[in-house]
């Protein structure tokens, strides 16, 4: 609901989605976005890719409007914009590996890959926990940071 909510009040026309998995979140992703949107997302797995980027396809989602990019998220932001065309994400929903989320947070700065006033979602920060990361998004000053309670899925 939160994320239903940030695409409704928002309408962001580029989505950044870092953790792809199966492709069910993508597709939800991609239903609640504005016409003429684009959702770029990155799967570190090639088993987890092939069966997401059936998903999405099934689901009806072209690749002009869902970009399924296979590869470290480390290794892919640095090159998203010359080979992905994403000049800056004004919705980035992180999913991944919660260990990663402060260095791919850092990676999208420095490569200046964040829109101006860009949300950035980032799921389980508490539980199972990215520390590293609430303690940065809090303090340095860039982001106005809210902690959204929500049920346990686990």
């Amino acid at each position: 609901r939160i994320v239903e909510r940030v695409l409704l009040e928002q309408a962001p026309l580029r989505v950044l989605e870092l953790g792809t998995y199966c492709g069910y979140g993508t597709v939800l992703l991609a239903q609640g976005l504005p016409p003429g949107a684009r959702l770029y997302t990155i799967e570190g797995d090639l088993r987890h890719a092939a069966v997401a980027e059936k998903v999405i396809r099934l689901a009806g989602f072209s690749e002009q409007m869902v970009e399924l990019i296979v590869g470290p998220s480390e290794e892919v932001i640095p090159r998203l914009r010359e080979k992905h065309g994403l000049m800056n994400a004004n919705l980035v929903f992180m999913d991944h590996w919660k260990r990663c989320y402060l260095r791919d947070l850092q990676l999208l700065e420095s490569h200046q890959l964040l829109a101006e006033g860009a949300t950035i979602l980032a799921d389980n920060v508490l539980f199972p926990g990215a520390p590293h990361f609430l303690q940065y998004a809090k303090t340095c000053g860039k982001y106005h940071c809210k902690v959204h309670r929500a049920r346990l899925e686990y």
